[in-house]
C-alpha cells in the first residue's frame, strides 16, 4: 500500500489544500466562486424586480416598457440591463420581420390579388404567439436571477 492518498493532485497541480479563505488561485482550476461564466450575479431583488418588469412590460405596452428600463437602469445594474436589452431585441426583431415579410407581400397584393397578404399569418402568430411564450420564459429566469437568451432567429442583438 502507498502512503499517498487515492485521489490526489492532478498532475501538475501543486500538493497540499488550496489556498485558505477561498480566494482565487489559478493553479487550482477553479474559477471565483458564485460567477458562472464570469456574468455578474444579481445584487438584490430591485435589480430582479427591474429585469422582470421588462418582460412582463412587453404584454403590458409593448416596446416601450423595455425601452424605458434600459435607458434608465443601463449605466447602474448590469443585470437589468442584459434582460431589458434582450426583452428591447426581442421586440425589435419582431417589427423586422413583419415589415419585411409585409414590404414583400403588400405590393403584389396591390397588383396582382389579396391572396398575397396571407403570407402575413406566419409573422402575425409569431408576435402573438411567441410574444407570450418569451415573455414568460424571460420573466421566470430573471425572477430566478437567472441569464436567457433568445435564439437568433427571434432576437437579433442589435441592442447589448
Amino acid at each position: 500500500m502507498t502512503d499517498q492518498p487515492p485521489y490526489g493532485p492532478p498532475p501538475g497541480q501543486p500538493p497540499g489544500p488550496p489556498p485558505p479563505g477561498g480566494h482565487y488561485d489559478p493553479r487550482w482550476g477553479y474559477g471565483p466562486p458564485g460567477v458562472p461564466n464570469g456574468m455578474p450575479r444579481p445584487g438584490h431583488g430591485e435589480e430582479t424586480t427591474w429585469a422582470l418588469f421588462s418582460y412582463i412590460g412587453i404584454v403590458v405596452i409593448g416596446f416601450l416598457a423595455p425601452l424605458v428600463i434600459y435607458c434608465v437602469k443601463k449605466n447602474s445594474s448590469p443585470f437589468t440591463r442584459y434582460h431589458a436589452a434582450q426583452a428591447l431585441n426581442y421586440e425589435i426583431t419582431l417589427l423586422i420581420h413583419m415589415l419585411a415579410v409585409a414590404a414583400l407581400c403588400v405590393p403584389p397584393a396591390i397588383v396582382l390579388s389579396p391572396w398575397f397578404l396571407v403570407a402575413l399569418a406566419a409573422p402575425y402568430l409569431e408576435s402573438l404567439i411567441g410574444q407570450f411564450v418569451f415573455a414568460i420564459i424571460g420573466a421566470v429566469k430573471a425572477g430566478k436571477g437567472e441569464y436567457v437568451r433568445f435564439p437568433t432567429f427571434f432576437c437579433f442583438r442589435m441592442i447589448r
